[in-house]
């Protein structure tokens, strides 16, 4: 069965029928579209041959055929059609070009590459390896988080943070942002890119700078020093240098105003001496410079020798003792750093990093940009309505702000306290539950070694943000932590310690 019958013929193979491609014509009505993705048509295709790119990826770039979200998977065959017949060829001759993703999976292999990010060390970095600092990333930064081994990190921490409520702390600041406005309109430019007020500001003082963008919302802080009529120097906080310094050239381009805008960050370093002893460490290295308070006042600037260095000295107080800026170029950030701990080794000077700050700011009150504000944080929700001048006819965000003032947010920024000392610490971003229904969350939270509590700062409804008012806090366990609202700053309300 199934076998070849003496005298059959055999059947001739015949060739698979192959349907002609639809002809191209033109439409009767309407328009002949190519490509839907870039709304290309036949002519578009003919022009581009018409210019001279008669190979189809040449034409793909004139065009802009095939380069949409389907990647040419619809258009790339009619384009080669209209190609071919343009030039005399056959389709086959002409080709198609190379669709990409999304239409066709990315290996993962293909996707890693090199990161070109600059990694960032102070002139002391060194020092604080020397020193035993545990480093962490701030920005681009690398910075001290704490000295001492990373077991006893929270009694290194706290033990730091003593030290300059009761004594001397040092510690490297050369990662804040440093910008030099320089030109006859240079008063101008501040008092229109900041909002507080500028024009008047007297040389060889300093004033706290907010910038809001024009939606009223907070970008950034810091401090503008006065230098000379027509000078500035501007610190911003360590992760905002480049982007307020963007934001200010791209003002000046719309403003026209003489003035120059110089970014100095990487060409400084600086180191910030707190604490009570503070101006009796500086007298026994500075030259020319009269440190009594009378002379040399808090928010003073000053220039002089430090250790027979050029430096700019300035009298800020973010931790809320008395303390110094110190800011010299970079080649001399170690010398100077050596300088400061030979003169204070006899009154136990002791380094502290970037964690013993956040901890002495926060018992002052004082915020952290992008951690304490989000997107959307206004400077009446922070409670930083004292830093706009709201006769200037003119500041960026000015008038969100006044729209904003008609229209209150529902949240409020505020302190708040859990006198427990015994109390399970809530983390950052732990939510504030009112009735059942979110109010907010927490930005900050520390334990106080000074005041002998839990401190810390939370976005809570706005009707619940008086000193007093509770403020629940859910725990990543589930379980509600009762805290209270309490008044701004919780160390030193009379900030006499930092301007004695």
């Amino acid at each position: 069965c199934g076998a070849a019958v003496a005298g059959e013929v055999p059947p001739v193979p015949v060739a698979a029928a192959v349907a002609p491609p639809p002809p191209l014509g033109p439409h009767a009505k309407g328009k002949d579209f190519v490509d839907f993705d870039e709304d290309l048509q036949v002519a578009d295709i003919v022009n581009a041959v018409a210019e001279g790119y008669a190979e189809l990826e040449l034409v793909k770039r004139f065009s802009t055929v095939g380069m949409g979200p389907s990647q040419g998977r619809h258009s790339a065959l009619n384009t080669a059609r209209i190609v071919a017949r343009e030039t005399g060829r056959a389709a086959a001759e002409v080709g198609v070009t190379t669709a990409r993703p999304p239409v066709y999976r990315e290996r993962v292999g293909k996707l890693p590459g090199r990161s070109y990010e600059p990694d960032r060390r102070t002139a002391m970095h060194h020092r604080h390896l020397e020193a035993g600092a545990q480093m962490m990333t701030a920005g681009l930064w690398w910075r001290p988080a704490f000295y001492g081994p990373r077991e006893r990190r929270e009694s290194a921490i706290a033990g730091e943070a003593l030290a300059v409520r009761r004594n001397l702390g040092v510690i490297d600041v050369s990662t804040l942002g440093g910008l030099e406005v320089r030109g006859p309109d240079a008063a101008e430019f501040m008092n229109r890119v900041y909002t507080f007020a500028y024009l008047r500001q007297p040389v060889g003082r300093a004033r706290y700078v907010l910038m809001t963008n024009d939606a009223g919302t907070i970008v950034d802080d810091g401090v503008a020093c006065r230098l000379a009529e027509d000078r500035f120097y501007v610190t911003t906080t360590t992760t905002g240098a480049e982007r307020v310094y963007r934001t200010m050239l791209w003002w000046n381009a719309q403003w026209r105003l003489e003035v120059d805008v110089a970014n100095v960050s990487v060409a400084l370093a600086a180191v910030n001496i707190a604490g009570p002893r503070a101006r009796e460490l500086l007298a026994r290295l500075v030259e020319g410079i009269d440190l009594a308070a009378e002379a040399f006042p808090y928010m003073g600037v000053r220039a002089g020798n430090v250790a027979g260095i050029p430096a700019r000295l300035f009298r800020v107080g973010f931790v809320g003792e008395l303390g110094f800026e110190v800011h010299v170029a970079a080649s001399h950030g170690e010398a100077l750093w050596d300088a400061v701990f030979d003169a204070g080794r006899d009154l136990d000077i002791a380094p502290f990093g970037v964690e013993a700050q956040r901890l002495l700011r926060l018992e002052k009150g004082h915020i952290i940009i992008g951690q304490d504000s989000d997107a959307m944080t206004t400077p009446e929700e922070a409670h930083m309505s004292w830093a706009l001048s709201r006769r200037k006819p003119f500041f960026v965000g000015k008038r969100s702000l006044e729209v904003r003032d008609r229209h209150l947010s529902k949240r409020k920024l505020v302190g708040f306290a859990i006198d427990d000392p015994f109390a399970p610490l809530p983390r950052e971003s732990n939510l504030v539950v009112i009735d059942g229904r979110i109010a907010g969350f927490v930005t900050s939270v520390a334990r106080s070694p000074a005041l002998g509590r839990v401190i810390g700062l939370a976005y809570t409804a706005r009707e619940a943000s008086e000193p007093g008012a509770a403020l629940p806090i859910r725990l990543d366990n589930g379980r509600s932590l009762a805290a209270e609202v309490a008044a701004l700053p919780f160390y030193d309300p009379d900030n006499l310690r930092q301007e004695m």
